[in-house]
């Protein structure tokens, strides 16, 4: 697990963002918000209790002791994901106790490539235009590939998208049921006309899920490249059979 290992000075942390353990983004702030004066400091874990202090009008109420995921972005442009839990909700204070553990480095987007794998999903909701459609029950989807920028979706049986839809989606084992809302850039079809699949482009996207897609792509990989080494190692020398 990538860590920080220097101090994150509270002076350095210019954004947060606020969201569940599923990555729903719930709060964003680029001011009124009171970071710890260090979270992470070389060889050494933060102290426990270290809490961030929100403070406003009309701040949404959260239920007290709610696991959360907080990202902060430093000036250099690094995200930082530290996990807590919500000690103190009302309409003008938040207070988020940060959980005893690591700092995690977000990687950057870049680093990461599309992977083909068939992946199940559920369409929750399309709009299109100024017409919004929740769809009950949800309609199963299969990811063709993924990266963290979108997803093809191979198409439905049961509904036909169309460019420029935005389609909520459920990504369920993979990604644990994380929510992702993604906009259709074209419509693939074969020579005879029947559509193929979409491209999309995720829309939206917070910190945690950019993580969470980011660590799925890297353990594929990672699995895929041990299967090639297994692969190999069994492939039979047979040069001194002739």
């Amino acid at each position: 697990m990538p860590v920080l290992d220097k101090v994150l000075d509270k002076n350095k942390v210019v954004k947060i963002e606020i969201c569940t353990s599923k990555g729903r983004a719930l709060l964003t702030l680029t001011k009124n918000f009171t970071f710890p004066q260090s979270v992470v400091r070389e060889d050494e874990r933060f102290k426990p209790n270290e809490t961030i202090l929100i403070k406003g009008k009309n701040l949404p109420v959260f239920a007290r002791n709610a696991s959360v995921a907080v990202i902060a972005h430093t000036r250099a442009g690094d995200r930082f994901s530290l996990p807590g839990h919500i000690a103190v909700s009302t309409e003008y204070q938040l207070n988020i106790t940060l959980n005893q553990v690591e700092a995690e480095l977000i990687p950057d987007r870049r680093r990461f490539y599309k992977i083909a794998m068939e992946i199940p999903c559920v369409l929750t909701s399309i709009t299109r235009g100024k017409k919004h459609v929740d769809v009950d029950p949800h309609i199963p989807f299969i990811i063709q590939d993924i990266n963290i920028g979108g997803v093809f979706l191979a198409a439905g049986e049961m509904v036909e998208l169309q460019r420029d839809d935005m389609a909520a989606l459920v990504i369920t084992e993979a990604l644990g049921n994380m929510e992702f809302v993604a906009k259709v850039l074209r419509v693939v079809t074969t020579d005879e006309g029947q559509i193929k699949g979409y491209g999309c482009s995720f829309l939206f996207m917070n910190a945690r899920q950019e993580e969470v897609i980011a660590k799925y792509i890297n353990q594929i990989q990672m699995r895929r490249r041990a299967e090639e080494l297994a692969e190999a190692a069994e492939i039979v020398d047979v040069s001194k059979f002739i």
